[in-house]
C-alpha cells in the first residue's frame, strides 16, 4: 500500500511538473491594435504638376491639401511559440491610408481647376516570421524578421475647370499593386521591470523586384470641342523603409502599451510606362504628351513619407 501511495505521489509530482512546464511553454496569441496619425505625403504630386505644365492647356497646380490621415496600425495578430531559448514569432498586419486629397490649378487661360482624388487609398497587407532572442538575463530581446507585403494604391481622378476654359473629367480610375519581401529587426530592452525601450526598423532595399503593375485611365472633356484621353500601363515598383522608436509599458504579463514615433518612407517608380494618349487638339499635342509622360513617370522616382507618432495596445491570449 505504501509503495502504491508513493507511486501515486510520484505520478502526481510528474504530472504537476509537466503541467507547469506546459504552462511556461504555452503558445501565445497577441491581439494588436494601434493609432498612427500623421501625413501621407503624396508621391504623385510632383508628377501630375509637371505633366499639367506641358499639357495642351498649361496649368500650374498649387500644393495638395488634406494630406492628414489617421491610420489604424498595427491592426493584426502575433503568434508566439517557444522554441529553444527563444520564441518563433509569426505576425500579420493590415494597414490603410485614406487621405482626401484635393488641389487647385491655375491655367494659362486664367481658368481655375478644382481637382479631387476621390476614394484615394493605399492598403498594405503584411505577413512576417521571426525569432525572438532573449539576452542579458531576459532584459534585452532581439527579433530579426523576414516579411512579405502586398501593397495597393487606387483613386478616381475628378476635375472641374471653370473660366475662359471649361473642362470636366469623366470616370478616370487609377489602380496599382506591388508585392515583395522585406527584412526587419526589433530591439526591446527593459530599463525597469515593466518598462522597455523599443526600436524597430524594416527595409526592402536588400530584396530586388518589389513590384507589380499599374493602370491609369483618364478622360477629360474641354471646350472648345477638345478631348483628352489617356490609357497608361506600366510596371509599379516600390521601395519601403520604416523606423519606430518608442516606450513599452507592460501593465501586466498580458497587457502591453506602446507609445512613440514611427515614419515610413516609400520610393515609387513606373518602369516601362506606356500611354495611349489621344488629343483632338492636334498630333503635336499627342506626341508631346507621350514624350512628357515617359520623362515624368518612367524615368523619375518619387518619394513619399507616412505618419509620425503612434500608440498601440497588445493583449495576450494563452492557447
Amino acid at each position: 500500500m505504501m509503495k502504491l501511495i508513493q507511486r501515486a505521489r510520484n505520478l502526481a509530482i510528474l504530472i504537476s511538473i509537466f503541467l507547469v512546464s506546459a504552462a511556461l511553454q504555452a503558445d501565445t496569441l497577441r491581439l494588436n491594435v494601434g493609432i498612427w496619425p500623421g501625413e501621407l505625403d503624396p508621391e504623385m504630386e510632383g508628377r501630375l504638376r509637371l505633366d499639367d505644365l506641358v499639357d495642351t492647356t498649361p496649368r500650374y497646380d498649387l500644393a495638395w491639401a488634406n494630406k492628414d490621415t489617421t491610420t489604424i496600425y498595427p491592426l493584426g495578430l502575433q503568434y508566439f511559440k517557444p522554441i529553444g531559448k527563444g520564441k518563433l514569432v509569426i505576425s500579420g498586419n493590415y494597414i490603410r491610408y485614406a487621405p482626401e486629397y484635393n488641389y487647385t490649378g491655375i491655367t494659362s487661360t486664367a481658368s481655375i481647376s478644382l481637382v479631387t482624388l476621390e476614394d484615394f487609398a493605399t492598403t498594405d497587407w503584411e505577413l512576417e516570421a521571426g525569432y525572438e532572442i532573449p539576452l542579458l538575463g531576459n532584459k534585452l530581446f532581439l527579433t530579426p524578421r523576414l516579411g512579405f507585403r502586398w501593397h495597393t494604391q487606387e483613386f478616381n481622378y475628378n476635375e472641374l475647370t471653370l473660366g475662359s476654359t471649361v473642362a470636366i473629367s469623366l470616370d478616370s480610375p487609377f489602380s496599382g499593386n506591388a508585392r515583395g519581401s522585406y527584412a526587419a529587426l526589433e530591439t526591446r530592452i527593459y530599463v525597469l521591470p515593466q518598462v522597455a525601450l523599443v526600436f524597430d526598423f524594416m527595409t526592402t532595399s536588400i530584396f530586388p523586384n518589389f513590384g507589380g503593375s499599374m493602370e491609369f485611365e483618364q478622360t477629360v472633356l474641354e471646350t472648345p470641342s477638345t478631348l483628352k484621353y489617356d490609357r497608361a500601363t506600366a510596371s509599379y515598383e516600390v521601395e519601403f523603409s520604416r523606423y519606430s522608436v518608442g516606450v513599452q509599458y507592460d501593465v501586466d504579463p498580458k497587457v502591453h502599451l506602446q507609445l512613440g514615433v514611427r515614419e515610413e518612407t516609400q520610393k515609387t517608380s513606373y518602369p516601362g510606362y506606356y500611354n495611349l494618349a489621344i488629343r483632338t487638339s492636334g498630333i503635336n499635342n499627342t506626341v508631346n504628351e507621350i514624350i512628357s509622360d515617359i520623362v515624368f513617370w518612367d524615368y523619375t522616382k518619387q518619394t513619399q513619407t507616412k505618419g509620425f507618432a503612434f500608440f498601440s495596445f497588445g493583449y495576450d491570449i494563452d492557447i
